[in-house]
């Protein structure tokens, strides 16, 4: 067994539900959102709903930011009074300042510097939850923070992270897509699939035509190699998917093979403000 008590702390676009983060005492930072209407807190202030709300309602944009130095500063401080070492998770330098920030906070915090440990994810949402609780599982069974993070440094290329789109509104809206493209996917009813790739967000691929249809390609794609998946755990994780909606889902993925656990999370409004209602994605590790 390790001898030093770990704590793990991770950005709130981790998706990950928060029964599961309580019981594991793993402290979000929180991202924030700023429209029109005001600026609020991910999770506390603002849900997918309100993302959903606010786009069906008039609203023009959603600008998301990540967490300012002083909230790591002081997260950290706090989780040192209770831990040895911290090993901070975030999501994708690629797409966020989050990991730049929190690697800035702690170089301020003097010689208790070297007890807290930043680790780039290269994913989000529940790509991002996967590698947590590779963590969490990895200090249960007593492995040193060293070790953890050379697990996980070493996992990411085996998550596979993907999203497919009702449509290209949100990231239009937010100005992730130029007009002109946007007017084209909207006019040849494309529904774009969007992953992480090398850190950051690409399009994979599209799908055509009606979204019940191209949802049900979109999973016998992504699933094609499921010899080759980590049968474990998979994550489906949603922007304001009905409940018909995830029963089908979840229907597909069964025709293709079984998991041992299908969890469905709702994504933060970080995730959400890109995405945009009736978005789902089907969040896997590959074997390795």
């Amino acid at each position: 067994m390790a001898d030093k008590r770990i704590g793990i702390t991770t950005d709130c676009g981790c998706d990950l539900p928060d029964e599961y983060l309580i019981a594991n005492d793993i402290e979000l930072v929180y991202f924030y959102m700023t429209t029109d209407r005001g600026r609020f807190r991910d999770r506390e202030e603002m849900s997918s709903e309100n993302v959903i709300e606010y786009f069906e309602n008039g609203g023009s944009r959603i600008m998301t930011e990540a967490p300012p130095e002083n909230e790591y500063e002081t997260i950290f401080k706090r989780r040192l009074e209770r831990y040895d070492e911290i090993i901070h998770i975030s999501i994708s330098s690629g797409v966020s300042n989050s990991y730049k920030n929190a690697v800035a906070a702690r170089e301020k915090l003097g010689e208790a510097k070297d007890k807290v440990h930043i680790v780039d994810s290269m994913h989000l949402s529940t790509g991002l939850g996967h590698i947590v609780i590779k963590a969490v599982e990895m200090r249960s069974g007593g492995s040193s923070a060293e070790e953890i993070i050379n697990s996980i440094n070493a996992m990411r290329k085996y998550v596979s992270t993907t999203f497919i789109s009702r449509s290209t509104d949100y990231l239009y809206r937010n100005g992730r897509l130029g007009k002109h493209s946007h007017q084209l996917c909207h006019l040849l009813h494309i529904h774009p699939i969007l992953t992480l790739r090398d850190g950051k967000i690409v399009l994979k691929s599209v799908e055509f035509g009606n979204m019940d249809m191209a949802s049900r390609r979109y999973i016998r794609k992504e699933l094609r190699k499921i010899s080759s998946i980590d049968k474990h755990r998979l994550f489906i994780t949603h922007v304001g998917c009905r409940l018909k909606k995830i029963t089908e889902i979840k229907e597909e993925i069964a025709k293709k093979g079984s998991f041992d656990e299908v969890i469905v999370t709702k994504a933060s409004a970080t995730i959400s403000s890109n995405c945009g209602a009736d978005t789902f994605g089907l969040l896997f590790v590959y074997k390795y």
